[in-house]
């Protein structure tokens, strides 16, 4: 079900500024909780060729890629308005990368959706997938909310309705709006940034969580 979309991925270097989220969200049924106990949790997908591999290992859900590119996984589930909450682990050297999770990607498997990302080096994007590329949203953008490196990020993405946000270790770090995409499956993504072939990202990825979420709007 996993597929490898070639591209080069640049980092830009944008300075941002985190401010406050344009809409505030509530929870609600739970719909997925996953802490990759079993080795059957996440799908499995491995490419010599390419240098790919994603499987789950040890407790953790662990996605590896060479070169310039994104691999993702996905949940067979259709979701529309949610919330998606995973906890990241860079394990590779390199922090020049970018990985993150997937909503209402295409079902057909075909890379199609929206990205919301972080990378190694403290800056975060939110990208929407159609066709044959990968256009920002919202720019790559420096954040101090990140932990850079190897160390343990929370990312939480909402998708609701045409509203998209990222929130990182719990603070709001940007947001954008979109109409293309209604509904579709959950996923994790990571991608290594280069065009010579030898970069590579690794990272690790923990109990998950998918929620039916939905926008409050102001004075309700």
């Amino acid at each position: 079900m996993m597929r490898f979309w070639i591209g080069v991925l640049l980092l830009g270097a944008l300075a941002g500024c985190q401010g406050k989220p344009g809409y505030e969200y509530r929870l609600g049924d739970v719909l997925l909780e996953q802490d990759f106990s079993q080795s059957f949790a996440w799908e499995r997908y491995q490419s010599t060729e390419r240098g790919t591999d994603a499987r789950v290992e040890a407790g953790v859900y662990r996605m590896q890629a060479r070169g310039s590119g994104y691999i993702w996984g996905l949940n067979a589930a259709m979701h529309d308005n949610v919330m998606i909450e995973v906890q990241a682990q860079q394990q590779s050297d390199d922090s020049n990368n970018a990985y993150g999770v997937m909503c209402r990607a295409d079902p057909s498997n075909d890379g199609d959706g929206y990205y919301f990302l972080i990378s190694g080096d403290g800056y975060w994007s939110i990208r929407r997938s159609s066709g044959d590329g990968v256009e920002p949203l919202v720019e790559f953008t420096r954040s101090d909310a990140i932990r850079r490196d190897q160390s343990l990020n929370t990312l939480r993405a909402i998708c609701v309705d045409d509203y998209l946000a990222l929130y990182v270790n719990d603070q709001f770090v940007g947001e954008a709006r979109d109409r293309l995409y209604s509904a579709g499956f959950a996923g994790m993504i990571v991608a290594a940034a280069g065009d010579d072939g030898e970069a590579n990202v690794d990272i690790a990825f923990d109990n998950l969580r998918i929620v039916e979420a939905r926008i409050v709007l102001p004075g309700f």
